[in-house]
């Protein structure tokens, strides 16, 4: 399976592209990171849609202050 990352650090909006680090590695030194895995043993690609709605699903996820919490996430609202 390969693994694709794109990282941006805390403050950071993306409005430059200079801001985001990108590569096939993860990186420790970033605040956040977004991993996907775009083909797998079967060739099965993910499309712009699939990651689009995955992101969707995760910011409703983090907008739900009762799974992040139960997820053990330490963050403040």
């Amino acid at each position: 399976m390969a693994n694709h990352f794109v990282a941006i650090n805390r403050g950071q909006e993306g409005a430059k592209y200079s801001e985001f680090v990108t590569g096939t590695s993860s990186t420790a030194s970033a605040d956040f990171e977004l991993r996907v895995a775009d083909a797998d043993a079967n060739s099965l690609v993910m499309t712009r849609k699939d990651i689009h709605n995955a992101l969707l699903a995760f910011i409703r996820f983090f907008e739900n202050a009762q799974q992040v919490n139960a997820a053990g996430f330490v963050e403040t609202p």
